[in-house]
C-alpha cells in the first residue's frame, strides 16, 4: 500500500498535496484550530484573497465533511466567477475535484480536473497544466487505467523538468510512476523511481517527502519478500507519521506491517494490524484503502482457518470496490471469495468467482496495456536523451560562437547593446515595482479606511446600545418597580385597579425583555443561527413557564446551524416568531405550538446560488383558527409580511376554524 502525491493549486502558486491518495502539506498541529482561523479571516477577505482562503477550508473539510467541503469550494468558484478571475476558477475546480475524490466518485473527480486543466491551458499556465496532469494520473491510477495513469505522470514529469519550479515537483511524479510500476510487478523499476524521489527529497532536506518516500520502500519490501525489512520500515514510518502529526496517515504503514507479520506466520499479531488499519480508514472515510484492507484481513482469517469470517470480509470489500469503481480491488475480491467457496466446498461458487476472476483480471493486465506502459517510458526516456544531445550540441556551438567574436567589433557591439538593454530593463522593473508598490498602498488605505469607518459604526452602535440599557432599560424597571410596589399597597381595596397595574407591570416587563432583544442585536455586526437557536429557545421556554397548559415544540435542522444572519435579519425573524407566538397564545386557545426552522435547497443548489440556503419557518398552532374572508388583518399580520419581505422572502398565513393556524414564511 503506498501513497501517491497529489496537487492543488490556489492563487496561481502550486502547492504539493499528500492526502492518502491526496497527502496535504498543511501545517502540523490541531486541524480544527487552522480551519477555525481560516473561516475567521475569510470574513474580513476580498476577491483573489477570499477565492485562496475558500478553497484551503474546502480542502481542509474534504475528508472529513465533504458537504461543507464541496460548499465552500462552490462559494470560491461563484465569487471567482463574479469577477473573471480565471486562475481562482480553476483552482475552486481542483477543489471540488478533491471533494469527489474522496468519496470516491472518481468520474466526477475526473471531469472537474478536465474543467480546471482546460483554463490553464487557456491561460498557457505550464506548471499549473502539469499539476493537473498529476492529478489526472491518480484518478486513472485508481480507475485501474495504468497506460493512462502513465501517459500523464510523463507529461507531467516533462513539463516539471522543462520549467523551473519548486524542488518537490520532480521527486512527486517520480514516486507516483512508482507506484503504478508496483502494480505491474516490474518492482526493479519502482525501486529505482522510489530512489530517484529519495534522493531529491534528501537533497533538500525535506522530512515529510522523506517520510513517505521510506514508508512506500517498505510496502515495496513485502512485495521483494524481505518481510523483516518491511516490519522495520512500516514501523518507522508509522512512528514518524504519529511525530510529525499526520494521524491519517498511519493506517498505511500499519497495513503493510500486518501483510509481513503475515508472510512470517504470525498470524494473531497480524490480525490485531489489520483489524486496527480498518478502523483508522473508516474514521477517516477512506474507501479505497478500506476495500484493500478488508482484502488483506480476509487472507488472515484464511490463514487462521476461519472461512466462513473470511468469505464475509470479501464480501464487504467487493461491495466497496464496485460501489466505487475500484476495478483492482474488484478483481482481487473475486480471486479471494473463488478460494474461500472452493475451501468450503461450495464448488458452483467458487467457479463462478474464479470465472469472474479471469474476465476481469484479463481485462485490467491485457498485454497490449503492459506494452504501452513500456512504450511510454521508452519514448520519455529516449526524448530525454535527445535533450541532452541538443543541448550538449547548442553548448559546444555557443562556445565557438564565443571564441570567433572576441576580437572583432560586433562583439564590442553586441556587449554594448546588452549593457544597455539591461539598464533599460532594470529601470522598468523598478519602474513596475514601484507601480506595484504604489497600488499595494493605495490598497492598504482603502482598507485601514474601511476598517476604520466600521469601527466607528461598531462604536456607535454600542453607544446607543449601552443608553438603551442604561437609561430606557433603567426607567422601565423603575417603572414596573413602582407599578408592582402601588399594586401590593392596593392589594384588595380596588380589584379593578389592581388587576389593570398587574397588566402595565407585565406589559413593562415585556417591553423589558424586547429591549434586551434589541440590544443583543445591536451588538452584533452578524448572527449564527446556532447563537439564534438558544435565543428563540429561550422565549419558548419562558412562554412555556407562563403557559402551562400549552405544550411548545422548536425545531432547527442540524443543516442550518453554520448559516449566519445580519443583525437585522436575524431580528426579523426573532419578531416573527415572538409574533405568531404570542397571537397564539392571546387569540387562539391552543393546546399545542410548535416552530421549525429548515433549509429547503440541498447544499449543491444552494451553495452555487448564494450564501445561504433557501429556508423555511414555519409556526403551527391547533388553535381556534379564523375565517380570513371575515377578519380584519391586524398590525400583528401586517408587521409579520413586512418583516418577512425585510429578509427578502414572504410570510403565508393559513387559517381553518377549529383547526388552528399555520404562519410559513420562506425567505
Amino acid at each position: 500500500m503506498d501513497i501517491p502525491t497529489y496537487v492543488k493549486i490556489f492563487n496561481r502558486k502550486a502547492l504539493c498535496i499528500c492526502i492518502v491518495l491526496i497527502f496535504g502539506c498543511f501545517a502540523l498541529g490541531n486541524a480544527q484550530t487552522t480551519l477555525d482561523s481560516l473561516l475567521k479571516v475569510s470574513q474580513k477577505q476580498q476577491k483573489d484573497v477570499l477565492v485562496a482562503t475558500l478553497n484551503e477550508i474546502s480542502w481542509e473539510y474534504k475528508n472529513s465533511k465533504p458537504d461543507s467541503a464541496l460548499y465552500y469550494a462552490k462559494k470560491a468558484l461563484k465569487i471567482s466567477e463574479s469577477f473573471n478571475y480565471s486562475n481562482g476558477v480553476a483552482s475552486s475546480y481542483n477543489s471540488m475535484a478533491g471533494v469527489f475524490e474522496s468519496q470516491g466518485k472518481l468520474d466526477s473527480a475526473k471531469a472537474y480536473h478536465f474543467k480546471s486543466l482546460k483554463i490553464k491551458e487557456t491561460n498557457q499556465d505550464s506548471v499549473g497544466i502539469a499539476d493537473s496532469y498529476n492529478n489526472l494520473g491518480i484518478v486513472y491510477d485508481q480507475m485501474a487505467n495504468y497506460s493512462v495513469a502513465l501517459t500523464y505522470y510523463f507529461k507531467a514529469l516533462k513539463l516539471y523538468e522543462q520549467h523551473q519550479t519548486s524542488f518537490d515537483k520532480v521527486p512527486m511524479v517520480l514516486g507516483n510512476i512508482g507506484i503504478v510500476y508496483k502494480k505491474q510487478k516490474e518492482f526493479k523499476k519502482t525501486l529505482k523511481y522510489y530512489e530517484r524521489a529519495l534522493s531529491i527529497y534528501e537533497e533538500n532536506n525535506y522530512e515529510v517527502g522523506i517520510v513517505i518516500t521510506k514508508g512506500n520502500i517498505g510496502a515495496l519490501q513485502l512485495k521483494l519478500e524481505d518481510y523483516e525489512s518491511a516490519i522495520t520500515y512500516t514501523t518507522e514510518a508509522k512512528d514518524d507519521y504519529e511525530r510529525l502529526g499526520y494521524t491519517r496517515y498511519v493506517p498505511y504503514p500499519i497495513f503493510n506491517r500486518a501483510i509481513a507479520k503475515d508472510s512470517l506466520k504470525r498470524h494473531e499479531d497480524a490480525k490485531l494490524d489489520f483489524e486496527l488499519a480498518i478502523r483508522k480508514f473508516e474514521e477517516t472515510n477512506n474507501p479505497y484503502e478500506l476495500s484493500h484492507a478488508n482484502i488483506g484481513l480476509a487472507h488472515n482469517q484464511l490463514f487462521r482457518n476461519k472461512p466462513e469470517e473470511a468469505l464475509q470480509t470479501l464480501n464487504k470489500a467487493l461491495l466497496i470496490a464496485k460501489e466505487n469503481g475500484f476495478k483492482e480491488f474488484e478483481v482481487k475480491a473475486y480471486q479471494g471469495l473463488a478460494r474461500v467457496n472452493a475451501q468450503l466446498k461450495n464448488y458452483k461458487n467458487a467457479y463462478d468467482f474464479q470465472e469472474l476472476y479471469r474476465k476481469a483480471n484479463d481485462s485490467l493486465f491485457e498485454v497490449e496495456k503492459t506494452k504501452t506502459i513500456f512504450e511510454l517510458e521508452t519514448r520519455y526516456e529516449t526524448q530525454k536523451n535527445e535533450n541532452i544531445i541538443l543541448q550538449q550540441r547548442a553548448d559546444l556551438a555557443e562556445k565557438d560562437l564565443e571564441a570567433r567574436q572576441k576580437n572583432t567589433f560586433i562583439f564590442g557591439s553586441l556587449s554594448l547593446a546588452v549593457v544597455f538593454g539591461l539598464l533599460g530593463y532594470l529601470f522598468y522593473k523598478q519602474q513596475k515595482l514601484r507601480n506595484r508598490q504604489l497600488k499595494k498602498e493605495s490598497e492598504l488605505q482603502t482598507a485601514l479606511a474601511r476598517i476604520e469607518t466600521q469601527n466607528k459604526l461598531q462604536e456607535q452602535r454600542l453607544r446607543i446600545s449601552r443608553d438603551l440599557h442604561d437609561n430606557i432599560g433603567s426607567q422601565l424597571t423603575f417603572v414596573t418597580s413602582s407599578v408592582d410596589n402601588l399594586k401590593y399597597a392596593l392589594d384588595g381595596s380596588n380589584e379593578k385597579v389592581t388587576t389593570k397595574l398587574g397588566d402595565i407591570s407585565n406589559f413593562t416587563t415585556q417591553t423589558i425583555y424586547e429591549l434586551r432583544d434589541t440590544i443583543w442585536a445591536m451588538n452584533k455586526n452578524t448572527i449564527k443561527a446556532e447563537d439564534l437557536q438558544v435565543r428563540i429557545a429561550n422565549f419558548m421556554e419562558n412562554a412555556g413557564k407562563s403557559h402551562d397548559q400549552v405544550t411548545f415544540k422548536f425545531n432547527a435542522a442540524d443543516s442550518i446551524s453554520e448559516v449566519i444572519f445580519t443583525s437585522i435579519q436575524g431580528m426579523n425573524l426573532y419578531r416573527i416568531i415572538q409574533e405568531a407566538v404570542n397571537n397564539a397564545l392571546k387569540y387562539a386557545n391552543a393546546s399545542l405550538i410548535s416552530v421549525k426552522i429548515e433549509a429547503i435547497d440541498t447544499p449543491q443548489e444552494f451553495s452555487e446560488a448564494t450564501a445561504n440556503p433557501k429556508m423555511q419557518l414555519t409556526i403551527k398552532d391547533n388553535g381556534l383558527g379564523f375565517n380570513e374572508a371575515t377578519i380584519e388583518a391586524g398590525n400583528g399580520l401586517a408587521n409579520m409580511r413586512k418583516r418577512a419581505r425585510d429578509l427578502g422572502g414572504s410570510a403565508t398565513i393559513t387559517a381553518t376554524l377549529n383547526e388552528g393556524t399555520t404562519v410559513k414564511v420562506v425567505f
